[in-house]
């Protein structure tokens, strides 16, 4: 073998060794690329060539118990773009009309397309000339979908029951959130494929497949009587400055909603802030004097006082270690009825001391207070009752006038309707029935009984006492009246809760009425309060007429004749004292004329006016001469002036001491001034406190077991908190 094939030999070995490294190089290069790279470039070429985006179904329309639409949908374009490709393939002058096209600042469509991510949306729901007029500018990787936009056609009507849709479709608040699954469909995601160049390609099969539509919901919400709630509310809102309101609207026998409206004072939120946030389930308030119809119905059914017992209610007055409960006015011997009518502190305190905390507890948890109502509606707080454990005697007391307790307005307003048809406590809804796309029921609710909290003939004893507070003569909720109805409710004014001192606001009070009409047979039991309302703003004068308001629109709209009228409601409604308990007529305690109000005071020099009203004019209008005003507490000079066309300017606190022109002098155009005061503290009695002082209660109830006297039972609140 020659020198020179040896040579050739070897090379070709060496050649042969070489191919065979890079042969063996290439084989692990590749193993790695498939065996540990695979998934990340696989990823990465899924990324370049495809894009996924996911189509909301159109929602299901949401209407109200008679078919009226509250919200929709309607079709609408949205344009995209993959911001590295359209960046490399167009200029910022050129790309000037498609920020135009979509109705955005080229500077702002620069800021989206610089984002490190493969896909954007540069407009969701537009018009379909935007969304033509960006397709026609034969951009590159810039398109558009069909999409479905939420509106609402009767603007803010029932906003926060029907609750708000984000713009990708999904339900935020109200029943929009909570029936989202069941309203929003089943939505369809959709792959966009592109080749190399960039050009989409649709052909996915999911691209053929239409989204499948929501339910139909069908409230339990009456459009009319719901716009007249929120109307009527909005212009008190506004009249008295109160930062918000709520008013519900129930059907006692089934616990459908009839209206729920929420409305913002001009300081708080707007339309957003209207159905992004429900007052009436979410937020919770210290009842107040409306307490004590509950109360009166637990002491009723429990057996803890018989309904005649005379109770003293030290003329306005109680002192215990120091602290002092108030009345508004001085009342001496009153029964059950009397309390509620007249809305004494003193006397609803001393009910709550002889019932007893865990008796008290017991029944107002059976009502529904500090547990959640159930209602189909997002976000329900439970309210504040402490286990009775851990009430002191002064909290006893408090909460026997609805201080120390908090509520919602829904809680308060199932309560109510507890009393309005039997006894029983039925779970509130907003939602009717559901329907898919082709009309076939998915769901409907119906009324369901939680439990049963009083007997009927309790129910229907504390009706009747119900019904003092706005037709008896010293009821604090005249201004409820329903012409050619019975209206039976209850008054409320609490202070605000200070949150960083733990105390209470001085000036800032929490003014409601709750009731039902017609009381003879409930058809709707109607609740209105007024948050933060400034001092001398009382329930029975603020929020009572509201109801009055509400309640002849609803009664209109649902078309509910009135029934034959009592003859007197001052007698025909009274549970009987000093009668027998046979049922015969109740005779007047001895002299003792009742008077009260349900606001609280603090003390505090405060001065009030009131305009005249478009009431009939009294005797003393007719005329032209001056009522007598002395004596009067501030609410009762109120409903004076009110009910004689009068204007007055009140100044300070407690009763009146003081007016000019003086009494049957001739009335001028001027307002009536009136200057009041302490008069305990001054040492003058006014002529009911006289009257109250020195009336004996009926001598068939002289004895240890009918009769409270200031040294029986004591107890101790904050001066005039909640009346």
């Amino acid at each position: 073998m020659n020198e020179p094939f040896k040579k050739r030999r070897a090379r070709i070995g060496m050649l042969t060794l070489v191919l065979a490294g890079l042969f063996v190089l290439a084989a692990i290069r590749l193993a790695i690329v498939a065996l540990i790279d695979g998934p990340r470039l696989a990823s990465i070429a899924r990324t370049e060539h495809t894009e996924t985006i996911t189509l909301a179904p159109v929602r299901g329309p949401i209407v109200d118990r008679n078919g009226e639409p509250l919200a929709l949908s309607a079709q609408a374009r949205s344009v995209f773009a993959r911001p590295r490709r359209l960046l490399e393939s167009s200029t910022a002058a050129e790309r000037a009309p498609l920020a135009a096209a979509v109705g955005i600042t080229p500077a702002e469509l620069e800021v989206r397309l610089a984002r490190p991510v493969p896909f954007v949306w540069l407009g969701r729901h537009l018009a379909p000339e935007q969304a033509h007029a960006a397709e026609d500018l034969g951009l590159e990787s810039v398109g558009a979908v069909s999409e479905y936009k939420r509106f609402y056609p009767e603007s803010n009507l029932a906003g926060s029951v029907v609750g708000l849709a984000g713009t990708d479709g999904q339900g935020l608040s109200g029943v929009e959130l909570q029936y989202d699954r069941m309203v929003r469909g089943a939505p369809v995601e959709l792959q966009i494929y592109h080749d190399a160049l960039g050009h989409q390609i649709l052909d996915s099969p999911l691209a053929l497949k239409n989204a499948e539509p929501g339910a139909r919901l069908e409230l339990t919400i009456d459009a009319s009587i719901q716009s007249a709630a929120e109307n009527y509310l909005a212009g008190e809102v506004a009249q008295s400055g109160a930062r918000r309101g709520a008013a519900v609207v129930l059907d006692p026998f089934t616990g459908e909603v009839l209206a729920l409206a929420n409305v913002n004072g001009a300081a708080a939120g707007g339309a957003a802030d209207d159905r992004l946030h429900d007052t009436a389930v979410q937020d919770a308030f210290e009842p107040g004097s409306t307490m004590k119809g509950l109360l009166g119905a637990i002491v009723i059914q429990d057996h803890a006082i018989a309904p005649d017992r005379q109770i003293f209610c030290e003329n306005g007055e109680w002192h215990l270690a120091g602290r002092t409960i108030h009345d508004d006015d001085r009342h001496g011997w009153l029964d059950l009825g009397g309390i509620i009518e007249v809305s004494s502190n003193i006397g609803a305190a001393k009910i709550a001391l002889a019932l007893g905390a865990d008796r008290f507890y017991d029944g107002l948890t059976a009502f529904g207070l500090g547990r959640r109502t159930g209602i189909d509606l997002p976000g329900e707080a439970s309210g504040l009752l402490r286990a009775p454990d851990k009430w002191r005697t002064i909290e006893l007391a408090d909460h026997g006038f609805g201080q120390g307790v908090a509520v919602t307005p829904m809680q308060l307003a199932v309560a109510y309707a507890a009393i309005a048809n039997g006894g029983v406590v039925m779970r509130p809804y907003v939602v009717r029935a559901a329907y898919d796309a082709d009309g076939h029921e998915l769901l409907r609710h119906t009324p369901q009984v939680l439990r049963r909290v009083v007997a009927p003939e309790v129910a229907h004893r504390i009706n009747l006492l119900l019904r003092n507070v706005v037709n008896g003569p010293d009821g604090t909720g005249h201004l409820a009246r329903v012409a050619d109805f019975t209206v039976a409710g209850k008054t409320g004014t609490a202070q605000m809760v200070n949150p960083a001192t733990g105390g209470y606001f001085q000036t800032r009070l929490v003014a409601s009425f709750v009731g039902f009409v017609p009381a003879d047979d409930p058809r709707l039991v109607i609740l209105v309060v007024l948050y933060d309302v400034s001092h001398g703003h009382f329930g029975g004068l603020f929020a009572a007429p509201v109801f009055s308001q509400i309640a002849s629109a609803a009664l209109a709209r649902l078309d509910i004749a009135p029934a034959e009228a009592p003859a007197s409601y001052d007698t025909a409604s009274m549970i009987p004292f000093g009668g027998g308990g046979d049922g015969s007529a109740p005779q007047a305690m001895n002299g003792v004329e009742r008077r009260g109000s349900d606001e609280p005071g603090d003390g505090s020099p405060a001065e009030y006016s009131v305009a005249p009203s478009s009431a009939g004019a009294a005797p003393e209008m007719a005329t032209g001469r001056a009522p007598d005003f002395r004596g009067e507490s501030l609410r009762s000079a109120f409903a004076i002036a009110r009910g004689r066309g009068l204007a007055i300017d009140a100044r300070g606190d407690g009763y009146v001491v003081g007016q000019s022109p003086p009494p049957g002098a001739p009335i001028t155009s001027a307002p009536i001034a009136l200057t009041l005061a302490d008069l305990s503290a001054a040492g003058i009695p006014s002529a009911s406190a006289e009257r109250s002082a020195s009336a004996e209660p009926p001598t068939r109830h002289r004895s240890a077991a009918h009769i409270w006297r200031a040294s029986a039972v004591r107890a101790v609140a904050h001066p005039r908190r909640r009346r």
